[in-house]
């Protein structure tokens, strides 16, 4: 699989909102958690089928995989045939279950 990914319509503004809520603390961090994000996109899209599978949250093909130094965000994927689709990028203390 190439180092393909395609990103959902939520995921800019899931991004967004956690840069904007990290950038009031630490304006810096906001850069890296943005740079860090893409980055784990591009990790996923070379190594697809890693990080846990999500049956739990009643989505059996959504995967989710921890940003490197930001490890309370969670990017939530799947696999598709020529790429992965990056579904949604939110906080491991949101609840899931209504906001997935």
């Amino acid at each position: 699989m190439s180092s393909r990914w395609e990103e959902s319509e939520f995921v800019f503004c899931d991004l967004q909102a956690a840069a904007g809520y990290i950038r009031r603390h630490n304006p810096a961090a906001a850069c890296a958690f943005l740079e860090a994000a893409y980055d784990s996109f591009e990790f996923l899209a070379r190594n697809p089928g890693i990080g846990r599978t999500r049956v739990d949250l009643g989505f059996p093909e959504i995967r989710s995989w921890r940003i490197k130094g930001f490890r309370r965000y969670l990017i939530f994927y799947r696999e598709m045939p020529d790429r992965i689709q990056i579904w949604r990028v939110l906080h491991g203390a949101r609840d899931l279950h209504r906001d997935l």
